[in-house]
């Protein structure tokens, strides 16, 4: 059997990494008030927990649509043309946001930005010459999203 290791990690590396996953601009003194930690306590563990590379990076929720980007879509492919190898060349595309190997039909997810329908066409004209088969699902609106637990 194996036995999952959890880094030394605890409910108060938790209670830190989820707080900062909410609000990654929160000062170490809120965040220590929230979760009744001092703030110099807080410094040293989420430091530590960058080390451990268990905090990988601080991000900001974006509204791409306000720069012009008003598609938002999520891509699968099929790997029919690179068969094996993973498709790092898209990585270089400025529509590409992320990139997700999945289970199931299709072997990759793209997460795409696109300004308009005619770049969305030349974009997946694109993928047809270099991938193959896609599968293409457009975001129409966000409902919410759904908060983690603690």
């Amino acid at each position: 059997m194996i036995k999952m290791v959890k880094q030394n990690l605890d409910d108060i590396d938790f209670r830190i990494a989820y707080e900062l996953k909410n609000d990654c601009r929160i000062s170490y003194k809120q965040l220590g008030g929230a979760i009744s930690l001092s703030p110099s306590l807080v410094y040293e563990r989420t430091k530590k927990m960058e080390e451990k590379n268990v905090i990988l990076s601080y991000n900001a929720k974006v509204d791409w649509g306000k720069f012009g980007y008003s598609i938002h879509a999520f891509i699968l492919l099929k790997d029919d043309r690179f068969i094996g190898d993973v498709p790092y060349f898209l990585k270089d595309r400025d529509e590409v946001f992320n990139l997700y190997m999945v289970s199931g039909e299709y072997d990759y997810m793209l997460e795409v930005y696109i300004a308009n329908k005619d770049d969305l066409g030349n974009f997946m004209d694109y993928l047809y010459r270099t991938v193959g088969r896609t599968y293409t699902l457009l975001i129409l609106r966000e409902i919410y999203e759904v908060p983690e637990k603690p």
